[in-house]
């Protein structure tokens, strides 16, 4: 019985705190990497853009048919710069998370309160 009424203490007031700033710490040293970084990321999907443009241009005289092909190549460009950006949320937020999931379950198990809302 001693041992849990240590144990949520050292959790709420040692443990939590540190996982929250150790978590900033995390997120805020990748978010200022890879934003640093955006515009090299960015250059061959742009480089990509521009030669699939060139080639719609060349290959297709109508002029609907060359909009059509643009604006694919538009889709596919808005797609890469998605999956960019959908990439490094989750490369911030993914250890973070796996922390959250591993405290809140340590937490649960030693007060012994499985399967119940808190």
């Amino acid at each position: 019985m001693a041992k849990q009424s240590q144990a949520k203490p050292l959790i709420s007031s040692v443990i939590w705190p540190a996982f929250i700033a150790v978590s900033i710490l995390w997120i805020g040293a990748f978010a200022w990497l890879f934003l640093d970084r955006w515009s090299e990321d960015l250059a061959p999907v742009e480089r990509t853009y521009m030669l699939q443009e060139q080639t719609c241009k060349a290959a297709y005289r109508e002029t609907e048919a060359r909009d059509r092909c643009i604006l694919i190549m538009e889709l596919d460009r808005f797609q890469s710069r998605s999956i960019m950006i959908a990439n490094r949320v989750l490369a911030c937020a993914s250890l973070p998370l796996i922390g959250f999931g591993i405290l809140v379950y340590l937490g649960r198990r030693r007060t012994g309160k499985k399967g119940q809302r808190t």
